[in-house]
């Protein structure tokens, strides 16, 4: 009985690492005399692979050039987004769960107040799928644990290490969507629709029963003046903002 306690208790140990093990983090050297803030992650410059062939509203897996920038780690938290809006209210336990209830311009103010902006929706893509085309941002693909639940369960913004990106960002396909700065366009896109929605990245797909992440290259899209329970937000800038 021992002897079998001690191997389960190591196949435990070993599922565990292997999950931290397989997320495949990228080699990134900070060039000389820039300086990247605690909260933040250097994105270096070049070229990445951006949307999918079948996903006709995306790039359809084009190569995009992007320059060097800075995105926040993490998702703005409730406790941080309280320091800007005072009458920002949330349950002491949730502190560091991702802010919600933002609209699009709260959300960029917020950003400039902190001397940052919001990503673009290239940028966010690159941040969470690497170079090398991933369909999700820690390569291999597991079913939410939260799979049977009807509802949506954010998590503190810092828990979920196993599920990074390979530049070290977390939250980036399974919290909640996030805005960016971009409007949602594509090739035939109605010109009713033109500057009518912007772009979210992100969040969690589900039904009443079915919770699923979304691959790193899925575009949904919310009216700018919009404020749900899922939608947050983090922030970006250029390597010379800081």
């Amino acid at each position: 009985m021992r002897r079998f306690l001690v191997a389960f208790l190591l196949l435990i140990v070993f599922s565990l690492s292997c999950s931290v093990e397989e997320v495949e983090q990228m080699e990134v050297h900070v060039p000389q005399g820039v300086t990247v803030p605690e909260d933040m992650v250097y994105i270096p410059s070049g070229e990445f692979i951006m949307g999918h062939p079948d996903e006709p509203e995306t790039k359809r897996r084009q190569r995009v050039f992007l320059e060097a920038f800075l995105i926040d780690r993490f998702e703005v938290t409730r406790e941080q987004f309280k320091t800007f809006k005072h009458d920002y209210s949330f349950h002491p336990k949730k502190a560091q769960f991702p802010v919600s209830m933002v609209t699009y311009s709260k959300a960029r103010e917020y950003c400039r107040w902190k001397g940052r902006r919001l990503p673009t929706e290239a940028e966010w893509e690159k941040s969470a799928r690497g170079t090398d085309g991933r369909k999700w941002p820690w390569k291999k693909y597991y079913d939410h644990p939260n799979n049977g639940f009807s509802g949506f369960l954010p998590e503190a913004v810092d828990k979920r290490k196993e599920w990074i990106s390979p530049y070290g960002v977390y939250g980036m396909g399974h919290n909640v969507w996030e805005w960016t700065s971009d409007w949602y366009v594509y090739d035939g896109i109605p010109e009713t629709d033109l500057n009518r929605f912007k772009v979210i990245r992100g969040g969690l797909s589900q039904t009443h029963t079915v919770i699923k992440f979304t691959p790193t290259y899925f575009r949904n899209k919310m009216e700018p003046t919009a404020y749900f329970n899922f939608i947050g937000f983090r922030c970006a800038c250029s390597v010379q903002c800081q």
